[in-house]
This record gives structure tokens, sequence and C-alpha cells, in this order.
């Protein structure tokens, strides 16, 4: 018993020393983590796509690294670092015994720790460990991980870690980013002098840091260069040389352009997780973006007494969808909303989403010689209330035809042709071509929809514009230039081609804008205003064959401007931008797509003229909607109005109402007594029509040659009004109306 108990210990100590041992040899065998080898901050440069830094983003640390291979590094700071550092580094396997009893002896000659005796791997190792504290503890995990460095890593790797990941004071770390914050030069252009003074910092950065303590670090550098010249590392000249050097440290200065623009790409990067690299090249043109801002400032200062206060601008390439140009606001740094991107911001566009419309028209098999009412009409929503657009300045033009009022932004027309459409189908066009905040159930937007009623951005209304300009092919914006962008059919050719002939027809606009609007360029330019409710909002978007161009300006906080409409408040800016833009050279003219058909017709119907017909017009047509019918409305005011305001003026009805029109609203005066007021009741017909019978509420109110009216004594109420043929009585019409 005594013997088993004696030998009892020994043989456990021994057992657990083995274990130790395999254990610690296991460690060592086993190759460090690749992910420790690398640094876990990283900083990087935005640069616009000339290489112009934009900003240098630091890590998420808050610090500057910028990591350089060792072969780009110059030799000097690598001789300087090695003779400052650690002299003995190619001899030793990652423990320099000398430097270490020598550490301890000035440790106790001290009485306090005053030197560590570490080579440049245990740096490295303390590094990749994360070791903070200095004892006895620490530097035995140094000294057993330095071992496994130098077991698995080059000496030239090592050093690389070693001066990608050593601080040099203010923040920096890695010596790519000292060369470029003290010396604006990349780390391989350093001269022998400069290349000490980065290679002195390591040892103490807050003592020596260049900024505060510049002679300190000059006694430091002659120090290191007397010490290269006496290990002939340089020769006498060189010292010389070096040490007339004066210590031209450049001035911290913080790049901070297009600061917009850099927070839109942060995110993206975030959002779609891509890893920085050392500079990222985006596809902003710095130069173009400093003048806008300028143009957008001085715009706005003429606009200040209008009430208007902020503005947005957006340029992007036609062809690649590469943002040149985001400006968000007038003045980034203003503390209340100077951060607010106006390109990003949700806002009502009014009238610069009509182009959308007319396309899916167009898709729909309507043509541009569409004739529609311009008039003052009520339209009786899903829930019986009534719905009555109108036009800007209240000017209206009677029947119309399509280009005329797109190009002229006139607003019954518009919401006359979303009815026939379908405010669902409109709807869901919009949400395919990217419209995504436009979010909530269609009976939300209702017939509103087609003046501009829902929220977007001034980056998407851009891009759906460069889909016109596309011949109909939609693809997202480019903030990188290594990015690449998918593109995908959005609408026809044939469609896009005839809407960028509409936008860029100044003759056709010159019903609302006169003939010497803004928007009548020197050069082939297609562009559409907008102006929200309440003045709210003023927008111009339009595009060249090289450039889509945005501008949006109004407050931020919503707040109305006095009177400011899209053709004099953003249209002016829009003018100077796309003229600016073109200055070197004017643009080709737009291409016409082949597939179109040319055709005469006329100007007030929209059909195939005829010998009565006053005015002829040019028209494109996407082919199968050419008209067939020769005109048979000029020189007859009421089959030309019968023919509008039929329920589809594509096909005329024998017997139709003019008078009132489905919907229509009256009102009595209060001041006039009801036996002095009266209402017109009208109707046409084809000629073999000769007599027609007027029913109101079911009840006979007179039979009547033409002309067919009749004058009715209003009584309040909901009333439906039906004329017929008096020998064919299946030939008739009605219409429902209202007095109040």
């Amino acid at each position: 018993m005594v013997l088993v108990t004696a030998r009892t210990p020994r043989f456990r100590i021994e057992y657990v020393l083995a274990l130790l041992t395999a254990a610690a040899a296991g460690y060592l065998m086993l190759p460090p983590s690749s992910t420790k080898l690398c640094p876990p901050f990283q900083s990087f440069r935005i640069c616009d796509r000339n290489g112009q830094i934009l900003r240098e983003v630091l890590s998420r640390d808050y610090k500057t690294s910028i990591w350089v291979p060792l072969n780009r590094i110059s030799p000097h700071i690598i001789d300087a670092t090695i003779i400052e550092e650690d002299k003995r580094f190619f001899y030793h396997h990652g423990v320099d015994p000398i430097a270490l009893f020598r550490a301890l002896f000035e440790n106790i000659k001290s009485g306090r720790i005053v030197s560590g005796g570490s080579t440049v791997t245990m740096q490295v190792a303390k590094m990749l460990l994360g070791l903070r504290t200095r004892n006895t503890l620490t530097k035995f995990c140094e000294i057993v991980y330095a071992f496994k460095l130098e077991l698995h890593l080059s000496k030239r790797k090592i050093l690389e870690i070693y001066l990608n990941r050593t601080p040099y004071g203010n923040q920096t770390y890695g010596v790519g980013a000292a060369s470029s914050l003290y010396f604006r030069k990349p780390v391989r252009d350093l001269s022998t002098g400069e290349a000490c003074i980065l290679a002195v910092i390591p040892k103490s950065p807050t003592c020596l840091n260049p900024y505060t303590s510049p002679e300190r670090v000059l006694r430091r550098k002659e120090s290191l260069l007397m010490e290269l010249l006496k290990r002939h590392r340089i020769d006498s000249l060189t010292f010389a040389c070096a040490l007339a050097e004066s210590l031209n440290i450049q001035s911290r200065d913080y790049v901070f352009k297009a600061p917009h623009f850099v927070d839109y790409v942060l995110a993206a990067a975030e959002q779609d997780d891509i890893t920085p690299h050392v500079n990222i090249t985006t596809t902003l043109d710095l130069e173009l973006e400093q003048n806008l801002e300028k143009l957008l400032v001085t715009t706005l200062a003429l606009l200040a007494k209008y009430g208007v206060g902020q503005g947005a601008i957006l340029v992007t390439s036609i062809e690649t969808g590469e943002i040149l140009a985001m400006v968000g606001s007038k003045n980034y740094y203003d503390e209340c909303e100077g951060q607010v991107n106006g390109c990003l911001a949700l806002r009502q566009p009014g009238s610069t989403i009509k182009p959308f419309l007319y396309t899916l028209a167009l898709e729909s098999g309507i043509p541009v010689s569409y004739v529609m009412p311009d008039t003052i009409l009520e339209f009786r929503l899903a829930d019986g209330s009534y719905f009555a657009p109108r036009n800007y300045g209240d000017r209206y033009h009677g029947p119309t035809r399509a280009r005329e009022a797109l190009a002229s932004s006139f607003n019954v027309p518009a919401v006359y042709l979303l009815q026939k459409i379908g405010i669902e189908r409109f709807h869901q066009f919009l949400r395919a071509m990217g419209f995504t905040s436009l979010a909530k159930e269609t009976h939300f937007y209702g017939l509103s929809l087609s003046l501009g009623a829902g929220e977007v951005t001034l980056l998407d209304m851009v891009n759906g514009y460069r889909a016109i300009a596309r011949h109909g092919l939609m693809s997202n914006v480019k903030v990188l230039r290594s990015t690449t962008a998918q593109s995908w059919p959005a609408f026809s050719p044939e469609a896009a081609a005839i809407i960028t002939s509409i936008l860029a027809d100044n003759a056709s606009r010159f019903k609302a804008f006169g003939d010497d609007s803004p928007l009548n360029l020197p050069f082939p330019c297609a562009a559409k205003t907008g102006t929200s409710k309440d003045f709210r909002d003023n927008w111009c978007i339009g595009f060249t064959r090289k450039y889509a161009v945005g501008v949006w300006v109004g407050n931020f906080d919503g707040s109305p401007m006095q009177g400011v409409s899209g053709i004099s408040g953003a249209a002016p800016l829009f003018r100077d931008i796309m003229i600016e833009l073109h200055r070197d050279a004017y643009p080709s003219r737009f291409e016409e797509t082949p597939a179109l058909d040319r055709q005469r017709i006329c100007a007030r119907s929209g059909k195939i003229p005829s010998r009565a017909c006053p005015s002829l017009v040019e028209e494109l047509f996407i082919p199968g909607t050419q008209p067939r019918d020769s005109c048979f409305v000029c020189g007859n005011r009421d089959r030309f109005a019968h023919y509008v305001y039929s329920d589809d003026p594509m096909q005329l009805k024998p017997l139709a109402i003019l008078r009132p029109l489905e919907g229509d609203v009256y009102s009595l005066d209060p001041q006039v007594s009801t036996t002095a007021q009266a209402i017109l009741l009208r109707a046409t017909a084809a000629g073999s029509i000769t007599e027609v019978v007027f029913r109101l509420d079911g009840q006979l109110l007179g039979t009547k040659h033409s002309p067919f009216e009749l004058l009715w004594k209003p009584v309040p109420g909901e009333h439906k009004l039906i004329v017929l043929d008096r020998e064919h009585s299946d030939r008739a019409d009605s219409v429902s109306f209202r007095v109040h």
C-alpha cells in the first residue's frame, strides 16, 4: 500500500506533463488562423470615376488602415524598421534571448517595466492575440505564439503583417495609411528620411506624434539615420541628404466631397454586403458634381422670394445607368435638413408621371391621334363621390389629341385616359417599372394617380425616363464602375419612340408653355415638368441621347411655394444643367424606330383627312393603330363634339347627349329665383334621325327636331336623362347628373 501511494503522484505528474507537451506540440503544429492574419479593420477610399478621392472611410473601429503588400513597400522603411525594432530579426526564431535579458536587466534596474524585449514577431503575436496588458503571463503567450508564427510563416510575411498592423498614431494603423496621412504619397515612394520618421513612431505613437512633437521626432530620426550608417545600410551621401530633409509633414486634410452620393454608396454597399477594397471607384464625375452644386445654390437664391428653400439634382448616363452627379440638397452641412437627400426623398411627382400613363395607353392600342375632352368634367369614384380635375390656371382647350394633351400637360385628358385604361393596370405598370414606393392599395390612389398623387423618388423617376430613352429597356442605376446592370424590357421600343417624340416636340406644348419656354433647348431634348398639389413640389425630368437629368425644387418640410410651377421653378435649372452637360458638343437627334408608321391626319379629329379638314399634321403610329376612317367632323361642330364625348371616341354613336355630360353637377344660385334658372339639355344625332324624345327620370319632357335642344327648370336631386330616336327607340343615349 505504501509503495503504490508513493508512485501514484509521480505517475500522474508524468501523465499530465505528457498531455501538456502533446497539446503544446499540437498547438504549435496547427497553422495560425487566416482570419487573424488579415486585419479586422480596413479603411478604404471612395473615389470618383477619375480617381479623385471623395471620402476616406474609417473602419468600424474608427481607424485608418490600408493593407499594402511587402513588395510595394519602400526598402527604406523596411531597413529602418528592422534596425529600429529588431536588429536580429532575420537571425532568431521569433524570440531574441539577448533582447529579453537586456530588457529584464533594465526593468530590474528601474524598478518598473521600461522595456519588453519584444521582437517584431512577438509584436505581431501580441497584435494577433489582441493582448493589451503587460505582465509575465501575456509575455509567455507572446513567446509561444511567436514560435508558432515562425514555424508556419516566412520572415517576409511576418514583416508584412507587422508593417500593416502596427500603430502610427492619429488613429492610423499600417505604414500605407501612415504614408498617406503624413506625406500624401504611396509608401513605395518614401525617401530615406521619410522612412526613418515613420519607423520611429511605433515605439511611442503618442510621444512621437509628428503633429505635436516634431522636434522629438527629428531627434529620433537623426539617431536612426546614424545607426543605419553605422551598420552600412546607407552611405554617407544618403545620410547627409536624409539628415537635411525637413519634417515636411502634411496637415490633416479631411476629404468630404459629394457627401449625399457617398452616403448613398455606403448604404448600398452595406445593403448588398459588398466588401470594400482599398479604393472604391464610383461612377461620379466630381467636376460635374461640384458645378451642379453651385448651379443649385444660385438657382435657389433666385427662387427664395417665392418660398423655395431646397432642391435636388440627379444626372445619369442613358446607356450605362451610371450616376454622374447626385446633389441631394443645397448644403449638406445645414444642421436642420442638409443631410436629407432630395434624390431619395418621397415626393409627389405631379405631371412628370404622365409619360408613363401615355406609354401604357400606346401599349394598349390607343394612338396619340386619340381625341379626348379637355373641359371641366366630374368623374364618379368607386365610393360614389366625384372627382373633378382642373387644368393648371383653369384653362381648357376642348377636344384635344393625346399628343398635345401630354406635351402641354393637360390634367383632364390624363384622368379621362386613366379611367379608360384602368387604375389597377396603371398601378401595376408603375410597380413593374420599379416604383416600389407606390405600395398602397390601388383604391388609395384612385384617378389622381394620373396626376402624380403617389409618392416616388427622383431617382426612380429619372431611371423611368431612362427606360423611355433606351427604347423601353429598364436597368438599375450604377454607383460602382466595377458592377454591371442587367436590362429587361418594360414596354415596346415603338411606344418609347413615340413618347420621346412628344416630349421633344416644342410645337405640341405651345398651348401650355408658349414657343420660348425653358424646355425649348438648342438641341434635341425630351423633357416634362410637374407640379404637385398646392405648389409643394416642382419637377423637371428629361433626357438627350446621352444623359438623363432630374431636378426637384421645393421644401423638405412640405410647405408650399408661392405660385412656382415646374416650368418656372425646376425647368430653368434643368435647362442650365443640360447646356452644361453638352457645352462641348450638342447631342444628335433621337433615333426613330423603323417599325413606326408615319401618316398625315386631320389635326382636329385625328382621322384620315378629308377635303373639309382645315389643318393637317404628321403623326407616328404603332402598326395596327393607324386611323382607318376618313374625317367626318370638320365643318360640323356638333358632330365633332359628339365624336369626342361619346363613351368611346374611337366609335361614333348614332345618338349622343352633349349636355349634361355623365356625372355633371349643377348648383342653383340662391340669389336668383328658381323660376328664372334653367338647364339646357342638348343632343346630337346622325343625319338619318330627324326627331328625338327627351325623358327625365322616366317622365316625358318633350320631342324635338334639329337642333335637339330643350330647356328644363332644374329640381334638386339625382336625375337620369334619356334621349332616344322617335322612330327607332333602340337608338338612345343616357346620362346621370345632379342638381344641388
